[in-house]
């Protein structure tokens, strides 16, 4: 913190997240937030968001954050079948969850965002409409619901290489994915990200910076920023990272400027996951040219194939585009 703060102006979002931060005593959050207010300004209206793990909040904790301007929680929900969170290496129960939201209600927290995931190993589309269902009962302002991602290196790709892992179609992933659109949209959520969905404007303020390819600082190990048009990755290892911060310098491990075309087809790719697009007009101020210029034969075959459209003001993926949104971007970049 004390490496960037000479740097940075007033923060307007701050996000604790990745990993567990809601495991740290009371005392540890505290102090963390007090090494940020040491360091930083934040602005009037800052959006300052904890991750919480179900099981893992407490009163004591609860009002550390509110002590110090936490005004959003996100849980990590996933499901809402005890099974499938014992499958998915989850150390919660759904009792717990509902323990620690409505703990959360209790101590005044109106702004709540609920992390799902869809298109899990067994799971049928039942169990999907009652993890949905349930959770709309719990009235969130703010819901995720991400498909399943198989990353490599990972257990469930081990597991699905050698043919032990028995995944939804991709027909029965694009219902779920319909559903959950029609679903929340009718009981008040705006669809505003692929992924995400909110009531009553409660859109996460933190997340449209990464979408909108704009500034952002990351601490810690692991850590990802982007800084005056450079990306950075954190060292990854807890010993090393503490080696050399310990030399005050930034523990940084990998960096990336991204220039000329890269650069265009990431901002068009981030925002594109947008419900609403890109700005024709941001992105010439951005860039000094139309996007035809880089882009125009891949969009006009996107826009041929209905999965984009163009407004006045804007590019945006279809609703059919939508559930392709991987092959528009895979070729964008």
């Amino acid at each position: 913190m004390e490496l960037y703060a000479p740097e940075t102006d007033p923060l307007q979002t701050i996000f604790i997240g990745g990993g567990t931060p809601s495991i740290l005593s009371a005392n540890a959050l505290a102090q963390l937030f007090a090494n940020i207010h040491q360091n930083f300004t934040t602005s009037p209206g800052a959006e300052i968001t904890v991750e919480c793990n179900p099981g893992t909040v407490d009163a004591e904790k609860l009002s550390v954050m509110q002590d110090n301007g936490v005004n959003r929680l996100s849980f990590g929900l996933q499901a809402m079948q005890d099974e499938t969170l014992k499958q998915l290496g989850r150390i919660h129960t759904v009792s717990e969850f509902l323990q620690s939201y409505h703990l959360t209600r209790k101590h005044g927290f109106e702004n709540i965002n609920i992390d799902l995931i869809f298109a899990l190993p067994e799971q049928s589309m039942a169990a999907w409409h009652q993890t949905l269902n349930a959770v709309i009962a719990l009235d969130p302002e703010h819901i995720s619901a991400y498909n399943l991602v198989m990353e490599e290196e990972t257990p469930f790709y081990e597991q699905w290489q050698a043919g032990e892992l028995h995944l939804p179609s991709e027909d029965t992933e694009a219902d779920m994915f319909q559903y959950t659109i029609e679903t929340l949209t009718a009981h008040g959520y705006t669809h505003y990200e692929i992924c995400n969905f909110a009531k009553h404007n409660h859109f996460a303020k933190h997340n449209l910076v990464y979408w909108n390819n704009q500034p952002c600082i990351g601490l810690g190990v692991g850590a990802c920023g982007y800084i005056n048009g450079m990306r950075y990755a954190n060292i990854r290892g807890i010993a090393p990272y503490i080696k050399e911060l310990s030399k005050r310098s930034k523990p940084i491990a990998d960096t990336e400027h991204l220039t000329g075309r890269a650069a265009k087809a990431e901002t068009l790719m981030l925002a594109l996951r947008k419900r609403e697009g890109i700005s024709l007009e941001a992105y010439q101020n951005r860039f000094g040219e139309e996007i035809e210029v880089a882009f125009g034969d891949i969009l006009n075959k996107w826009s041929d194939s209905h999965l984009l459209e163009q407004t006045d003001t804007h590019l945006r993926l279809t609703d059919r585009g939508l559930l392709l949104a991987n092959e528009v971007f895979i070729e964008l970049m």
